[in-house]
């Protein structure tokens, strides 16, 4: 299903971030296993069991105690852990796979599912060109730096007083074209170790970088489409006149604790977006 958004809405005021000095981001490392977790010995008490067993494995995720990569203890092991029947650890896991957070390896086991730049694509990549092609970008940082939150960036992550703001400005290209221009924001303490330096090429998809460097790992993402117009900053990366209309994508996504991390903006005059429903 493909939507093109058209309209002329009032543009939005579009901070200036400065641009801080310019650490190198460090190349994205495999994965690892991770070593077989102590019992849990949290009780299990309420109805139903499977859903106290399933949060009490994604508390593990969370905790670093099963990393992105690592492979997660044989079922009995879990049933013994927990105190429960293999049939509800197995009803659990199927619960955390369905979500996307896990991944059966035949022969090997289950996974907790490591962001790659391909698979963040698949999941989180909803725009693609006109007649359907699947857009393949490279992004390019015009500038980073630590900002106070505006209101939307306190709304949308749920911050408070003196809370400060990474904040991205970005164009996402393909073929040497920018297609899209983004603002994208973020808590600044947990992604200190981010580091973007303006005027690089991100290879990796930045949700990678996220888990990689910050340890923060994207679980899922609300995406609201609206229309914009083109303001000085935007026409000059995208190349087109100032105040044309624009489709605009905002983003929240979330993390693994159901907190928000990012809200992103997202602007172009040239890709659709598209969202399949099952």
């Amino acid at each position: 299903m493909s939507n093109r958004m058209r309209g002329a809405p009032t543009p939005q005021a579009h901070p200036e971030v400065p641009s801080p000095a310019a650490p190198e981001i460090a190349p994205v490392t495999g994965p690892t296993s991770a070593p077989t977790t102590a019992p849990m010995t949290a009780p299990l008490a309420s109805h139903p069991l499977y859903l106290q067993a399933r949060d009490l494995l994604l508390r593990r995720i969370v905790d670093g105690t099963w990393k992105p990569g690592g492979y997660l203890p044989s079922e009995p092991q879990l049933a013994l852990d927990l105190g429960v029947s293999i049939g509800t650890i197995r009803k659990a896991m199927e619960d955390l796979v369905g979500q996307g957070l896990l991944e059966r390896q035949h022969g090997r086991g289950t996974q907790v599912v490591p962001h790659s730049s391909d698979r963040s694509r698949f999941r989180f990549l909803r725009f693609v060109h006109g007649d359907g092609r699947p857009f393949r970008p490279v992004a390019r940082v015009l500038a980073a730096g630590t900002a106070r939150p505006d209101a939307q960036d306190r709304a949308a992550l749920g911050l408070g007083a003196g809370a400060k703001v990474l904040v991205l400005l970005r164009t996402r290209s393909e073929d040497g074209v920018p297609l899209i221009y983004e603002r994208i924001a973020l808590p600044a303490e947990p992604f200190a170790a981010l580091k973007p330096e303006p005027g690089a090429e991100m290879l990796e998809e930045i949700y990678v970088l996220y888990q990689a460097r910050c340890g923060q790992t994207v679980a899922r993402a609300r995406d609201t489409i609206a229309t914009d117009r083109a303001s000085p900053a935007m026409a000059d990366a995208l190349g087109c006149a100032p105040g044309a209309p624009l489709l605009l994508v905002r983003r929240v996504a979330v993390a693994l604790t159901g907190d928000p991390i990012e809200y992103r903006q997202s602007w172009t005059a040239m890709l659709h977006y598209r969202s399949d429903l099952d």
